[in-house]
């Protein structure tokens, strides 16, 4: 509703109603992620660091990187660490790439904790999957791309998407035009970009936190 009560409609006052949807989106995702951890006797920022732990496209698994992945301090991440150890559902092992530091694995009861945290987004996909194909890789693209936007200016640190990376290609010399990955030798439609991506290498580095 725009003031006075008078209805947007058409490009009248879109962005903000895009911001609006994607915040209560947000606020939805948190209180449920929230309900998940409490009923594995986690908080957030520990339910987070689990299931972070234990994706397949998480990466080097140092305390800075996963910071810089969850947007908080690299003592908050540790706190959680060492918690999820005392909980049974992490363990410290030693790092391979550098012998003074520890890296966390984790355990059988560890990986199915998180199997079940995962379900918080059963409620949102179900939302989404009354949409057709085409508009959910439209609105994929169209996240990502204010998503690379924000990473540009600092605001989000770690951004291992497609439209990020150095990988990306706008056409390729020998086929059609479009999107294509340079390291895979594949064309990129809307539908087959990634939002954190293991072989992703930044197209440059993010401008400092304003």
């Amino acid at each position: 509703m725009a003031e006075g009560g008078a209805v947007e409609r058409g490009a009248d006052g879109l962005d903000a109603r895009l911001i609006d949807a994607v915040e209560r989106l947000g606020d939805a995702g948190r209180a449920m992620l929230r309900d998940a951890a409490k009923r594995e006797g986690l908080s957030v920022t520990q339910a987070q660091l689990l299931l972070r732990v234990t994706s397949p496209s998480a990466g080097p698994q140092s305390t800075g990187s996963f910071a810089r992945w969850l947007e908080v301090s690299a003592p908050t991440v540790s706190d959680a660490a060492a918690a999820l150890v005392r909980k049974g559902l992490l363990e410290a092992v030693p790092d391979v790439t550098e012998t003074r530091r520890s890296a966390w694995v984790p355990t059988g009861p560890g990986r199915e904790a998180a199997e079940r945290l995962r379900g918080w987004r059963d409620p949102l996909a179900a939302g989404l999957s009354a949409a057709s194909p085409e508009d959910r890789a439209t609105a994929l693209r169209v996240l990502l791309e204010a998503v690379a936007s924000l990473h540009r200016t600092g605001r989000i640190t770690v951004a291992r998407t497609c439209l990020t990376c150095r990988f990306l290609r706008h056409e390729h010399p020998d086929g059609p035009a479009g999107e294509w990955c340079g390291l895979m030798a594949a064309p990129l439609g809307a539908a087959d970009l990634r939002v954190d991506c293991p072989e992703h290498e930044p197209a440059h580095e993010p401008a400092q936190r304003p």
